[in-house]
């Protein structure tokens, strides 16, 4: 069973998992977003207390938050006296040998053999959205049945939603609030999580905020290169091409607006489309 974030959900989720199930084996409900573990009323801190070590043997809470519990809270510290606590660090969207080596593990595990093309095209493809990459494959195996992948194959079957990211990237940059929301829109109908594209667009600000403001500074390019933490040192020519027509001003003001955004997604404060076009203004 899965449970919305909502206090008044929180009773429920604790009652269902009290539940002993029908039939053999245990439950498990799902807390999802859990900010139950920075806000909780009294009342739902009780009703934990009194019930957690209640719970039959076979069910399970599970509770998923996108950002660390908080250990001061008192919520936090009751669960922590029943239960367990798991963390999967996200690779950052720019760290591109480090999604390389987490896509071919994963190849691995799917028992799929891919020509390395192919294995570069799903960096770009799919980058650290580490819950799209089993889910596609699983698809790419079923596909395979043992038999070794082409990039054409690859690509017929994975869409590369990361090359609309960087042109939305542009189109914010460059103030084309139509082109951002066309982008937007096929991004959003294509089942894109708004915090993948955000997190993706604050990769690439991050990164010409740094080059730009390196190139006013007159910093040397190798260190340039090193502080926008380029894999590959060569890039940095054509990201000097990219802000040539853009302020440090500018390009602070969209990443601070970029992050604040972020904060908004994940106190479930959904206000993306309207924040990204008015980005595109500043």
């Amino acid at each position: 069973m899965r449970v919305d974030n909502k206090a008044a959900a929180i009773p429920q989720a604790i009652t269902e998992v009290m539940t002993v199930p029908l039939g053999a084996g245990g439950k498990i409900v799902h807390i999802r977003d859990g900010t139950i573990f920075n806000k909780c009323s009294d009342e739902i801190i009780s009703s934990l207390l009194k019930n957690l070590d209640k719970v039959p043997t076979p069910n399970l809470l599970l509770i998923t938050s996108l950002w660390k519990p908080d250990s001061r809270s008192k919520v936090v510290k009751a669960l922590l006296k029943h239960a367990e606590v798991e963390e999967f660090p996200l690779i950052p969207s720019w760290d591109k040998q480090g999604i390389e080596k987490l896509i071919q593990a994963a190849v691995k595990t799917h028992s799929l053999e891919l020509v390395p093309a192919a294995t570069t095209y799903l960096v770009e493809a799919i980058g650290n959205n580490t819950a799209r990459l089993d889910s596609e494959l699983t698809k790419l195996a079923i596909y395979a049945q043992g038999e070794k992948l082409e990039l054409g194959d690859v690509q017929s079957l994975i869409s590369n939603n990361n090359i609309s990211c960087t042109e939305l990237a542009h189109a914010i940059k460059n103030s084309r609030a139509d082109t951002a929301g066309q982008i937007l829109h096929r991004l959003l109908v294509e089942d894109e999580h708004p915090l993948k594209i955000v997190a993706t667009l604050i990769s690439y600000f991050r990164t010409w905020l740094i080059t730009k403001a390196g190139v006013e500074e007159k910093l040397p390019d190798n260190k340039i290169s090193t502080l926008a933490e380029l894999s590959n040192p060569k890039r940095l020519y054509f990201l000097k091409k990219e802000v040539e027509a853009v302020s440090v001003v500018k390009l602070k003001q969209i990443l601070v607006a970029l992050i604040q955004l972020e904060g908004e997604l994940k106190s479930g404060i959904d206000n993306f489309t309207p924040t990204i076009i008015k980005i595109c203004t500043l």
